[in-house]
Formats: C-alpha cells, sequence, structure tokens
C-alpha cells in the first residue's frame, strides 16, 4: 500500500509512519556515536602525532647516534650521526649500505651481530646486540672508534629493520692509551729509580720497586707484595710511623724526611732517610714511600763532627782570616785572626755590617761569589778598612759548599799589604826607569843631531872646499867619495837621532808625529797605514802616555814589516775621559804570540807589553796562523 509524505508536516500520510520514525531515529543515535568515535579517534591521532614529533626531537637532540637500516641499507639517521660521521647533511648517508661505514677490521664482527638479532627475532624472544666496541669509518675515510649497540624496529610490510645507537669514544680511546702509557712510565720510572720506593694501602705493600728489594735483600719481586710495612720496621719505630701515616691520611700532604731504623728480610739492621707522599690506587688511599740507606752517610756525618772540631782548631791557629758566610750573607764564623786583620775581635765581627768597610771599587764585584756553583772556587783581591780606618789589601779564595745540610760560603783570607806596597814601589822604580831610559834616548838623540849633526856638518863644508882648491883628478874623485860617505853618514845619524826619539814628540804631540812616522814608514817600507783616529784631537798628554803610545805603534809596525808580509797596516786611536785605547791591525801570516813571547831572541812584544802593565794599562795580542794580527793595547791617561 503506498504511502504519502508530506514535507511541511513531516508526516506520512501511511500507517507505516510509525516504523520509519522510529528507525531514523535509530540512525540518528549511530551517526551520533560514529562521530563521537570519529572524534575519539582524531584525538588518539594527534595525540600519537605529537608524542612522534616529540619522539622525533628527543631523537635530534640526543647526542648519540641513531641510525635505521633496512635490508642493509640505511633509512634514516639523527643529526648526531650525521656530525659523528662527518657529513654535510642526511642526504649523504641515507640509501647507503650500512657496512660501508663500518671499518673493514670489524664487518665480520658486526654482521654476527646482526644476524644473531634476525635469529632471535625467529624465536620470538627480544633481542638486544648489546653495547660493543668497533670501528667505524667516517665520510672522509678516518676511522673512528665507538661504542655500539643495536636491536630490531619491526616495520609494516614486516621487513628487518634494525636502529643502531653508537657514540664515539675516539677521544676516550686515546685518553685511555695515554693514561696506560703515563702507567707504564710511571712504574718504569719508579723501578729504576735510585731511591728504594714502596707504595703501601692500609698498611699492606702493593708495590716495591728494585732498589726497594735490594735494600731489603727480597729475593723475587712478590716477596714483599702483601706483607705489612710494619714487618720492614724496628719495633721502636712503629709508633712514630703509625702517627706518620695517620697525619699524612689526614692532611693529604706530603711529610718532610725522617730517619728510621728498618730491618732487612735477613734480620740486619740499616738505617733509612724516608720521605711519605699521599698517593691514590684505584681510588683509594694509599702512602708513597722513598728511602735511602744512609748507614755510611751518618757514619760520615759522625766523622765530619769530629773533622769540624779539628777545622775550628786549625783555624784559629792559623794566620789567615777564615770565615763562614749563610746563604742569606750572614756572617756564620769567622776565626781569631779578624783582629790581628781587620782589628775587630770574633765576637764584634759577626754583628758588623762589612759593607761601609769595602773599598767602592769592590761593592759592585758581588757577583764574583754570588753565582758560584757548589763546589765552584773564585779567587780575588779586596781592600778593606780596619777598624782605626787604614786600607789592607787583603787575598781571598772562596768556595761554595754544603755543610749541616745548609749552602754556606767558605772563604779565606791573606792580608797582602807589604806585598802590595812592595809592587807600588817597584812600579814606581820600573817607571822611573823607563823615564830614564827615555829620557837617556832623548839625550842622545840630541846630542846626535847637534853636536855629532853640526861636525858633520862642518866637514861638509871643508870637503867641498878642499875640492875648489885641488886640481887633480885623482883629488877630486877621492873627496867626491869622501862627500858620499859624509852624506850618508850625516843621513844614518839623523835616522838614528829621530828612532831614539822624534824631537817633534816633545814639541808638537802624538798625533803629529804619529803622522809623520807613518808618511816615514811608508817611504822606507813601501807598506800604507790606514789610520783613524776618531774624536782624537791634537791633545796633549803626560810624557809617559805619549812615549808609551808612539813607542808600542812603532814597534808594531816594525814587526808586520819585518815579519807580516804584506802591503797595508791599519792603526785606530781612541781617546777617552780616562784612557787612550790603540788597535793595529794587519792582514798578515800571523803568529804564536805565547811562542814569540817566550823567545829570548825577541824582546819587543814582551817589552810592550811591560811598558803597558807599568802604566796600568792592558797589552792584548791576537793572532791565529795566517789570518792576520790584532794588537790592542789601553793605557791609563793618569799614571798609576
Amino acid at each position: 500500500m503506498e504511502s504519502e509524505f508530506h514535507p511541511s508536516t513531516g508526516r506520512s500520510n501511511s500507517s507505516s509512519g510509525g516504523a520509519n520514525h522510529d528507525e531514523c531515529q535509530q540512525l540518528k543515535r549511530e551517526i551520533t556515536a560514529l562521530k563521537a568515535e570519529l572524534n575519539r579517534l582524531s584525538r588518539i591521532e594527534q595525540q600519537h602525532a605529537e608524542q612522534t614529533a616529540f619522539l622525533q626531537q628527543l631523537i635530534s637532540l640526543l647526542p648519540m647516534g641513531i641510525a635505521v637500516h633496512t635490508n642493509g641499507i640505511v633509512t634514516f639517521v639523527n643529526p648526531a650521526c650525521i656530525a659523528i660521521l662527518n657529513a654535510e647533511s642526511a642526504d649523504e648517508i641515507l640509501g647507503k649500505s650500512a657496512m660501508g661505514f663500518v671499518h673493514p677490521d670489524s664487518r665480520e664482527a658486526a654482521q654476527k651481530r646482526i644476524q644473531t638479532l634476525f635469529t632471535a627475532k625467529t624465536v620470538k624472544s627480544t633481542p638486544v646486540a648489546p653495547y660493543a666496541e668497533e670501528k667505524f669509518l667516517r665520510m672522509d675515510g678516518v676511522p673512528i672508534d665507538v661504542e655500539v649497540a643495536a636491536f630490531p624496529v619491526v616495520q609494516p610490510d614486516d621487513d628487518m629493520s634494525v636502529m643502531v645507537l653508537f657514540r664515539d669514544i675516539t677521544e676516550q680511546k686515546r685518553q685511555q692509551h695515554l693514561l696506560l702509557e703515563r702507567e707504564a712510565r710511571f712504574h718504569q720510572l719508579i723501578s729504576l729509580l735510585p731511591d728504594a720506593t714502596i707504595i703501601h694501602k692500609a698498611g699492606h705493600i702493593i708495590f716495591a720497586n728494585d732498589m726497594a728489594r735490594r735494600l731489603l735483600k727480597l729475593d723475587a719481586a712478590d716477596d714483599a707484595l702483601s706483607h705489612s710495612v710494619f714487618d720492614y720496621l724496628h719495633p721502636d719505630e712503629h709508633e712514630k710511623v703509625r702517627r706518620r701515616i695517620q697525619k699524612i691520611m689526614q692532611t693529604g700532604k706530603p711529610l718532610p724526611p725522617e730517619n728510621e731504623y728498618l730491618i732487612r728480610s735477613n734480620g740486619e739492621t740499616f738505617l733509612a732517610e724516608t720521605m711519605a707522599f699521599p698517593f691514590e690506587e684505584n681510588g683509594e688511599k694509599a702512602v708513597l714511600i722513598v728511602f735511602r740507606d744512609i748507614t755510611e752517610r751518618d757514619k760520615m756525618l759522625k766523622a765530619l763532627e769530629k773533622s769540624e772540631s779539628r777545622f775550628r782548631t786549625l783555624a784559629e791557629l792559623l794566620p789567615a782570616l777564615v770565615f763562614l758566610v749563610g746563604e742569606d750573607g750572614k756572617l756564620l764564623y769567622i776565626n781569631a785572626s779578624s783582629q790581628t786583620i781587620l782589628g775587630f775581635t770574633p765576637e764584634e765581627s759577626r754583628n758588623i755590617d762589612y759593607r761601609p768597610f769595602l773599598h767602592p771599587d769592590f761593592l759592585k764585584d758581588d757577583h764574583l761569589t754570588q753565582y758560584l756553583d757548589i763546589g765552584e772556587h773564585a779567587h780575588y783581591e779586596l781592600q778593606v778598612k780596619n777598624k782605626v780606618g787604614q786600607w789592607r789589601w787583603i787575598d781571598v779564595t772562596y768556595t761554595r759548599t754544603i755543610m749541616d745540610d745548609a749552602l754556606v760560603g767558605l772563604g779565606v783570607a791573606v792580608d797582602t799589604t807589604w806585598r802590595k806596597e812592595t809592587e807600588a814601589i817597584l812600579k814606581r822604580q820600573a817607571q822611573k826607569l823607563i823615564k830614564a831610559y827615555e829620557d837617556e834616548r832623548g839625550r842622545i838623540a840630541r846630542e846626535l843631531h847637534d853636536e855629532v849633526g853640526q861636525q858633520l856638518i862642518g866637514m861638509k863644508f871643508a870637503l867641498e872646499a878642499a875640492q875648489r882648491f885641488t886640481d887633480s883628478d885623482a883629488s877630486q874623485s877621492a873627496i867626491q867619495d869622501a862627500r858620499q860617505i859624509l852624506a850618508d853618514l850625516t843621513e844614518n845619524v839623523r835616522e838614528l837621532s829621530l828612532s831614539f826619539r822624534p824631537s817633534q814628540l816633545d814639541d808638537l804631540g802624538l798625533l803629529p808625529t804619529l803622522l809623520w812616522h807613518f808618511d816615514r814608514y811608508t817611504s822606507r817600507t813601501g807598506i800604507q797605514v790606514q789610520f783613524s783616529h776618531p774624536d782624537f784631537n791634537n791633545q796633549r798628554f803626560s810624557q809617559a802616555v805619549e812615549i808609551t803610545a808612539y813607542r808600542i805603534i812603532q814597534e808594531s809596525l816594525t814587526n808586520v814589516a819585518r815579519h807580516a808580509q804584506v802591503d797595508r797596516a791599519s792603526v785606530t786611536i781612541q781617546a777617552s775621559h780616562d784612557r787612550i785605547h790603540i788597535t793595529i791591525q794587519d792582514d798578515g801570516v800571523g803568529f804564536n804570540p805565547e811562542e814569540v813571547m817566550n823567545a829570548r831572541a825577541s824582546s819587543g812584544l814582551s817589552g810592550m807589553k811591560e811598558r803597558v802593565e807599568l802604566m796600568g794599562g792592558k797589552l792584548e795580542i791576537h793572532s791565529p796562523p795566517g789570518q792576520g794580527s790584532v794588537i790592542s793595547a789601553t793605557i791609563p791617561l793618569f799614571e798609576n
């Protein structure tokens, strides 16, 4: 039976309208339930997406490398993996064989681990390849050490994928290797130390080096191990050592050296100097003991005490001044001779400051003793003022040594005032002798020039007159020969006069005389003289200074002409405020100065040296064979 439905009323004009209405209501309820389910599924999907985003972010932030490979092909990598493999981006890694990033030495082990994961999956277990050390290859081919673990990841299509977790332990391995090397070197160093060394923990010995085994007379390397450290200590030392161990454990600081009696394995007792240091063994506190046998040293120290007593007795009896100075410069000991030499009693000497009593010229020479090493000696002269203000010369021998475990200076001083005064007298007499010698040369030069020269000139005039009054050819020839001989004799007398003492040295001074001498020297020898005199004007000096400077240059150039085999030489002269510096140099064959100075036949160099030293100056000669010669002289402007 057909029905008609009116939309305006929503009612059917059929008698089956009630049934349709119920169906609509049921349909509405099902649609509402379906929407609720869709909303629930949407929320679940959103939560899943959020969780997935969180996990992806977490994986991206993890410092550990994470990679997934499916059927051996890399399908996922995190940023840490890209960085560890030194890749520019993930594209360089994705799609490549996972085994291509495993070092050849590790591939077999890696394949076995992956095979184990496949096998475990088939037996319905939860397989995990635990962390193991392998080698990977970076993109640039550089091998790196890694610690790697893996577990399977089930894909929807049932493909077997493996997630690999790894971290770069290259630096860690390097540090471990260095640590092992350091430990090996440490043990080698300890074993080779000349001092005995043991390490004990909780009172039991865990290490003893070769020297410790020798001193304790142990037969095998492990004889001392596990023994108590007190087994090798004299019973009288036990309590003291316990306190020392307790102190080092509490403070963690090394303990100063201590003398203790130890016992060898054969029962012998010996005296040892021991030092204790805090030590750490596998994270636990331990003590490192370094000791040495000082039995003989102790005997020597006792003998030294006796020797020191004898030394003091001997030092008090010596006529020389004997003193000891500490490292801080304080006087530790001085003998009774201080009163004879300096006028101070030993008690007074220990409490005074000596600097005001030292001549100012010697205060700047403290470095003579300040930088001496142990056992080194220094010898010098000092001028000191005694208690009553008189200046005395003392000759000092000084050495640095160890006494009573302290660094000290030991000195012996002898009064040399009488020798200095005698030397000064002899030097003044020698200077007077040289002056008299030069004066005599000057007198002879004047007599040759004034008297003999005038007589020779008179003879020349007489011969000229005689030649005018004779007509004989034979007489003319004889007179002419006599005139020539007379001319040669006159020239020789003139040269002899100039060599004895050039008159211009007294009249004009040193510089003009040297210029005249160089011209005369070149004309006679053919040797050119390069003369340099910076800032050296024609100032005048004392007669002794000018004569000495002239003679040094004259004698040196004479030796150049005789022996150097050169065609030029150089002379340099400079004047400072208190002295003249002279240098004569040539590029000739050279000579051995020591042999020449010792040769009896040559007194030129030794004479020059004596002249300069008598003036208080210094002469140095440097002449390696075949390398020329340099003579340097320094002459004080004030006669000493």
